[in-house]
């Protein structure tokens, strides 16, 4: 499957066939397209075929070294690109054409940026970049998001070809054994990726999932395989157990471990000790030996294809997910996905990857010139769609305010709104992902993964009350309907926003995001301690993900020690959290669908949870759930208005729609307390 290299692409040695190879790979492939269609997780297939990519090319490049004084880096990539490019680069664009037809809009945007990433091999740092990025978290799957994993592959490798030329360099004049420093090379190249992996995984899994230096331990191993292959005979008995161990490990690592949610690390020796000890052991002359059964002709035939077989399964799958608007696919469905993919595999591997691979390899800059033309036509096709798709964004957007056909919250209280079909809901399907708080722009909202404070001032700055907006990205969402309350009323605002990230006393965790969570909120409490202001405007319940909602504990714990201060909370209910992306949801299947509404009582809880908090003249609780779901199922849109850019965040459009709704609640608190300290104030200067 990702294995680029064939037994032809090792040189100078004559290989003998290794049919169990071509089985393990078609094993892998089968795991990781059924894993994917049918289970909805991983396998570790991924990672086997990182071992096998490693055992064919990296030891290839050990052998080299040794006997030749030097690796050949251009001559190397000049295989790569002749492997992988043509079906890789067919597959993209393939369903950079096709897309626009099954596509929703709202995945347009993402999806020429997954298109560029997967063509120059960098998918995997855009998929770790999102997994830091708390609003694209929620992203449906892209059709070529498993284009990391080739990524992966082709950066590690040519990583440890660097790695092996500069070696050959520097040990060019010895006289000892060069292809021992080059086993010592890897072996110090194997510690220090494993160790790393180790520690990211820890610290930071989402993103070392994708890190390829967290990986590249994986291709060490598999060199290190073929090396230790070469120089030790393993006893007959022990090929026939390490062989039927290692396909074991292998096959029952994905319905054992959850491997997207702990890989790499300690974790990922799991799948690549099976498959190294299937390469070590594979050759085993015992009939009952694992070869017998990964040599037999149609698991070799899929093996062949394995590659193309991986490229077509995951875009097929999304394809019908998205037209069927379904989570996942049945058995019947499925088996048709899969034959799909194992014909169009075929297909691609005869039409396109072998006429390729005749090209002669003495030439590999001309390879290589090639690969790179090839890759430039498929960047301007996905820039200029990338170019129609932003200047088509600004009619998506809803300019200014028309509360005649666009009143938003306003429609609930069923005063002079009439549906109008002819009105096309805004805002459209090109800008309601992107239709966000404006604090995102104005680079006033602090990353899910870092802990300094941002902090941006609103209104008049030197005016005597302030209110600070803290919290999280909910309540990041309300700065454009507080601003004009502020700013009208004489006030100046403060923010301190962080995604994924409440105002509350922190609890302990392991990650760098619950750690990064912990300081911010020690941080912002020392700021707000020394600011005093006013008001401090949070959210005040959680419910997300069908969990009962409630006033968490942590939250007025944090509250607990500011009103001691002086400093008043105004702490707002919190919106639904929804089970399904809001903007395409509402695409294919209509504003009104069902599919994209939730019932009140999965929502909100049956009895208000403000109720069963202990008063506090200081603590002031605002509810504006009758403007986002007023009867037993809450909307998605109100007044022509989309209300959600994802699965639980509101438009910045349908916000502006609630401000004469949060003003109703707010400035009687605001005047009121701007009435206590002008009282205190002059009875200061009587005395």
């Amino acid at each position: 499957m990702l294995v680029v290299a064939t037994d032809k692409a090792i040189p100078r040695q004559r290989q003998n066939r290794r049919d169990d190879i071509q089985g393990l790979r078609a094993i892998g492939a089968l795991l990781v397209a059924t894993f994917h269609i049918w289970v909805g997780r991983v396998s570790g297939g991924v990672d086997v075929f990182f071992v096998v990519s490693g055992f064919l090319l990296v030891g290839s490049m050990v052998r080299e070294l040794g006997a030749t004084g030097r690796v050949d880096f251009v001559a190397f990539v000049g295989r790569l690109v002749k492997r992988l490019l043509p079906a890789s680069l067919f597959v993209i664009a393939v369903v950079l054409v096709t897309a626009p037809f099954w596509m929703p809009q709202t995945r347009w945007s993402t999806h020429v940026v997954h298109v560029l990433a997967s063509t120059i091999y960098v998918e995997n740092w855009y998929l770790a970049w999102s997994a830091v990025d708390y609003l694209a978290r929620d992203e449906v799957a892209s059709p070529l998001q498993h284009y990391w994993a080739m990524s992966a592959q082709v950066q590690a490798l040519v990583l440890l070809c660097l790695t092996m030329t500069v070696t050959g360099f520097v040990v060019r004049n010895s006289t000892g054994n060069r292809e021992r420093t080059a086993i010592t090379v890897l072996v110090a190249v194997f510690a220090l990726s494993f160790s790393y992996s180790v520690y990211a995984t820890a610290t930071n899994q989402p993103v070392a999932y994708f890190n390829t230096f967290a990986r590249i331990w994986e291709f060490a191993l598999g060199g290190l395989t073929a090396v230790l292959l070469a120089r030790v005979r393993l006893p007959v008995i022990v090929q026939l157990i390490g062989g039927w161990l290692g396909l074991f490990l292998v096959i029952s690592c994905g319905i054992l471990l959850q491997v997207s949610t702990i890989f790499p690390g300690y974790a990922a020796l799991w799948p690549t000790l099976g498959a190294a000890l299937i390469l070590l052991c594979g050759q085993g002359e015992h009939r009952f030996s694992v070869r017998r059964l990964l040599s037999i002709k149609p698991l070799n035939w899929l093996g062949g294809i394995s590659y193309a077989l991986y490229l077509w399964h995951w875009p097929l799958l999304i394809a019908f997910l998205t037209v069927t608007y379904q989570t996942q696919a049945s058995f019947a469905a499925g088996s048709a996905i899969l034959v799909a993919s194992v014909m169009l595999a075929w297909l691609t591997t005869r039409l396109v990857e072998k006429p390729c691979s005749k090209v002669r390899e003495d030439r590999p800059w001309r390879t290589i010139a090639v690969g790179a033309a090839a890759v430039a036509v498929i960047t301007l096709g996905d820039g200029a769609w990338k170019i129609q798709t932003a200047q088509a964004v600004s009619a998506d957007k809803l300019m200014k305010p028309d509360p005649g056909r666009y009143p938003g919250a306003a429609v609930f209280d069923g005063r002079y709104f009439a549906a109008d079909g002819r009105v096309q809901i805004r805002p459209g399907p090109l800008w309601m992902k992107r239709d966000v708080s404006p604090l995102y722009a104005k680079k006033c909202h602090q990353d899910i993964d870092k802990a300094g404070l941002i902090s941006c001032t609103f209104g008049n700055p030197g005016a005597r009350r302030v209110l600070a907006l803290v919290g999280g990205s909910h309540s990041a969402h309300y700065y454009s309907a507080l601003e004009p309350i502020v700013t009208g009323q004489g006030w100046r605002m403060v923010t301190f926003t962080k995604s994924g990230c409440v105002f509350a006393t922190p609890r302990a965790g392991t990650s760098k995001i619950d750690r990064s969570c912990a300081r911010w909120n020690e941080n912002l409490m020392a700021r707000l301690t020394e600011l005093k202001p006013d008001i401090v405007f949070t959210t005040a319940t959680h419910g997300k993900d069908g969990s009962r909602e409630h006033v968490v504990p942590q939250f007025t714990e944090r509250w607990a020690k500011l009103t001691p201060l002086g400093i008043h909370v105004v702490a707002i209910r919190d919106n639904p959290w929804f089970r399904n992306d809001i903007p395409e949801c509402v695409q294919v299947n209509g504003p009104d669908s069902r599919l994209c509404t939730m019932a009140k009582s999965d929502a909100f809880a049956a009895m208000n949870p403000f109720m069963g908090v202990r008063p506090n003249p200081r603590v002031h609780f605002l509810d504006l759930t009758d403007h986002l779901c007023p009867d037993d199922r809450c909307p998605v849109v109100a007044g022509n208005i989309v209300m959600y850019s994802d699965r639980h965040h509101m438009t910045n459009t349908f916000v502006r729609t609630l401000i004469p709704y949060l003003a109703s609640s707010l400035t009687p608190i605001m005047a009121d307390i701007d009435r206590q300290r002008t009282v205190s104030r002059q009875a200061s200067v009587r005395r």
